[in-house]
């Protein structure tokens, strides 16, 4: 197979500055605030699944981000005719979605419409950057820390999100905070060496915690934290992280346990246990522990033995440290902790881009789990016609022109694994666009004859007409269709032509699936064809649960709009086919404009979307790596999927792997073959056979390497066995290798001889396997066929990102 390894794609991931988990009342979710403005919003359940992607824009870096989950009711007990109507009250509060708030440099205060991935409201910080950023444990009042030395709350208790007041100005910025159990006091890190501890109701410093200074500059803390005890712990610029009696604000303890800024802190929800990591790239856990009392000096200055009462051993409680592991390359900048049995992990991410789980309550004797910084959502796509691939950026868009080997003299199945292919055409990069807009694209697609580019963000859809310039061969016209009317003035989550490149189908941000009729372009005409209002809840019937592994069912709730996250148009342009983050899955026909089918409600969250292009069947990945062959003709799985699609049937090795499938691929050459591909891994499967031995090697390098071990086992077992033979004065056969009885003739008896039965060797059975695992292209962001066994892989490597880094930390020690 000739494979086009395309490691030139201009995208680079952006920085992590914040990663905030929701309270425990709700549904567990985490966001992770990037440097460019995006914020991602990550699922524990599944290994880790991205749910959405809120985009940002220019000089939008989130610094700060804060979830809220009301609870509790403001009204007094007289506003509730019954006690009945309160705890209904109470009960519908506590089903509401969590919110989620943002903050950073550009000193606006915004919560986002978790639906349309759009601003729901922003305010004004009223004085500067924004810093740091916290709720109160009511989670009714948002606190944020300003570059002009002032916190702000605002209130967000029902839905609000006003201005109330200010605290007292400092001369200095605020960098960090946190709000005390009980609300009524707060903690502010400074960049002048001090810690604040203020009187929430009258805005006005209660007291002050000073750190240490060298030279006389200012320490800056970056973090701080209230135990549940109301003790204090602060993270600073000189690598020092201390423990401060809440009450006396007196230092208790410091640790010098990190070579540089300590720029993040997480503490456990009991208060024993602490985590702090920063520039120098170390993690480490602190725990509140109970240890023997010092020894006591005695009159005469002897130390004697450890203080006792009544014969037992004095016990005094103390920080200590109690591990570290280093996950990142660069800087680490934000860290979120979650304790609960369901989730248990602790997370971080920094300047290298990636996020590292780990499990929280076995730090730092586990492994930890790097998530892909690949983009989880489609962000390539190719014209197989042309050999072109366009690429979408944060602002822009990048088009190639693959490159062209050399035909080989012999079939790519004598071709050894790997070999290079000169190149007779190398890659080109054939177009590039910058728009002007600070909003981040959200989404784009290339038409299949390469004429047609679609762009959008959240806020409206763009059509472009690409053409050959006759005077000057090579050269591409790109003309902006000024009269395309867009989606009513709504933006887009996901684009794509049909076959024909004669339709663009629209998954707009307010969840409708548009088709907008292309094809009278010179006329300056585009009609909406239909428009389908399904994902709203609107004109679809309710969906059934599949429990296809005969567990729980999960109900897929019809009659409220949800974000439509992935898409896919059949390959002889007939079907259309759409789902959503509620798991509903529709299908439509294009032909007839018209809805055809609402499958069932799968298990576990989607992950892709793909059309098997010689037949009606739909391929549903799920994150769970459990796949389904849905055929949207009979609206019924296919025979293969109703025998195997389960996870008591696919083979255990690829339900073990990390990475959700992120792509269907299927070779024209091979036609009921598929590739099945994630981050780290492309997965071959004959849909012609079972899915084999559940228990088999999957690996393709590995299986080979075993093959290759027991081939040598074996000749080692012949050769002694032709050693013993020759000992016994047995000439060699040919029949002695297969088994069969030799007749040997020594003097006047005759001995019979088995040769395979002498040894009690018998031949191992052939492990019967379908799915075939390649780790050797990795991460991936990309992959489908051009052509007959021609592929496209598109990499990322991880020292492409370094190279576009700063350098790290580094300190040199002895004798380096």
């Amino acid at each position: 197979m000739e494979v086009h390894r395309c490691r030139f794609v201009d995208y680079v991931p952006s920085a992590i500055n914040a990663l905030a988990f929701a309270p425990n009342t709700t549904r567990p979710v985490m966001a992770c605030g990037r440097a460019n403005g995006d914020i991602e919003v990550w699922n524990p359940k599944n290994e880790w699944t991205l749910e959405k992607v809120i985009p940002g824009g220019k000089n939008t870096s989130v610094e700060a981000l804060a979830w809220a989950h009301q609870t509790i009711l403001t009204e007094d007990d007289d506003f509730w005719d019954s006690e009945k109507e309160k705890q209904a009250a109470i009960k519908k509060l506590v089903k509401t979605s969590p919110r989620l708030f943002s903050a950073g440099l550009n000193a606006v205060v915004t919560e986002w419409d978790l639906t349309t991935l759009k601003p729901k409201r922003s305010v004004d910080s009223h004085g500067g950057a924004v810093w740091c950023m916290a709720t109160n444990h009511a989670n009714t009042v948002l606190a944020v820390g300003c570059e002009d030395g002032c916190v702000r709350l605002f209130d967000i208790a029902d839905g609000e999100l006003a201005f109330i007041r200010s605290f007292d100005k400092q001369k200095t910025r605020i960098l960090s905070l946190a709000w005390s159990l009980d609300d009524t006091t707060m903690v502010t890190g400074s960049a002048n060496s001090n810690i604040y501890k203020w009187n929430v109701e009258f805005g006005r410093v209660v007291s002050r915690m000073t750190v240490d200074r060298i030279s006389g500059e200012d320490t800056l803390v970056w973090s701080v934290k209230i135990l549940s005890n109301g003790n204090v712990v602060s993270g600073d610029s000189l690598g020092h992280v201390k423990f401060w009696d809440g009450a006396t604000t007196t230092m208790l303890q410091s640790f010098n346990s990190h070579g540089a800024d300590v720029l993040c802190l997480a503490v456990g929800r009991d208060g024993n246990t602490v985590f702090s990591s920063g520039v120098d790239r170390k993690c480490n856990q602190y725990r509140f522990v109970d240890q023997p009392a010092p020894k006591k000096a005695g009159k005469n200055g002897k130390v004697g033995k450890t203080g006792s009462i009544h014969g037992k051993t004095e016990m005094v409680s103390k920080w200590v440290l109690a591990g570290s592991r280093r996950f990142h390359s660069h800087d680490v900048r934000a860290l979120a902790l979650d304790e609960s049995r369901n989730v248990d992990a602790l997370v971080s991410g920094g300047v290298d881009v990636s996020m590292v789980v780990c499990p929280a309550a076995q730090f730092p004797d586990i492994n930890q789990r790097r998530l892909p910084y690949v983009p989880q959502r489609p962000i390539v796509s190719i014209s197989k016609s042309n050999r072109l691939m366009l690429c979408r950026q944060a602002h822009g868009i990048k088009v190639w022109r693959l490159g062209k080997s050399a035909s080989p003299v012999q079939p790519y199945s004598e071709i050894e694994i790997g070999a290079h292919m000169d190149l007779i055409e190398p890659q080109q990069a054939i177009l590039e666009m910058t728009f002007k807009e600070d909003r981040n694209l959200t989404a784009s697609a290339l038409s299949e004859d390469g004429h047609w580019i679609a762009v959008a963000d959240i806020e409206e859809v763009k059509l472009f007409r690409v053409s050959e310039n006759p005077a000057r061969p090579g050269q591409l016209i790109v003309k902006k269709q000024k009269s395309f009317p867009g989606v009513r003035g709504t933006g887009a989550h996901f684009l794509s032509f049909t076959p024909d490149s004669t339709r663009l189908v629209v998954a707009s941000t307010d969840s409708h699936v548009v088709i907008v009729d292309i094809a009278q372009w010179e006329s300056g005409n585009f009609d909406t064809l239909r428009k389908f209002g399904h994902h709203r809840g609107a004109g679809g019937k309710e969906s059934e649960s599949m429990d296809v592994d005969g567990q729980e069912d999960i109900v897929g709730g019809e009659g409220q709009a949800e974000t439509i996250v992935y898409m896919a148009v059949s390959a002889d342009g007939q079907w259309l086919a759409t789902g959503d983050l509620k798991n509903r899955i529709f299908v439509f026909n294009l032909d007839t404009l018209q809805h055809h089918a609402t499958l069932p409600v799968f298990d576990a969250p989607l992950t892709a979307l793909q059309f098997h292009p010689y037949s009606p069947t739909l391929v549903i990945p799920t994150a769970t790596n459990v796949f389904y062959l849905f055929n949207v003709e009979t609206r019924r799985l296919t025979d293969w999927s109703r025998e195997y699609s389960s996870d008591k049937n696919f083979p255990t090795k690829f339900l073990g792997l990390k990475d959700k499938i992120q792509g269907i691929a299927f070779n024209p050459a091979r036609k009921n073959t598929l590739l099945v591909w994630g981050a780290t891994y492309i997965c071959q499967v004959d849909l012609d056979q079972g899915v084999g031995d559940r228990n088999a090697i999957l690996n393709v390098g590995k299986r080979k390497r075993v093959d290759r071990a027991k081939d040598e086992i074996r000749k080692q077992q012949r050769e002694r066995r032709m050693k013993k033979y020759a000992a016994l004065g047995i000439l060699p056969m040919p029949e002695l290798e297969s088994g069969k009885a030799v007749v040997v003739l020594e003097g006047k008896k005759g001995r019979k001889v088995l040769a395979a039965a002498t040894n009690h060797v018998e031949e191992e059975k052939e492990e019967e396997f379908n799915f075939q695992l390649l780790h050797k292209f990795q991460p991936l962001m990309f992959v489908d066929f051009v052509g007959d066994n021609s592929l496209v892989v598109v990499e990322l490597p991880f020292i492409k990102i370094l190279s576009s880094l700063p350098p790290s930390y580094y300190r040199a020690s002895y004798g380096t």
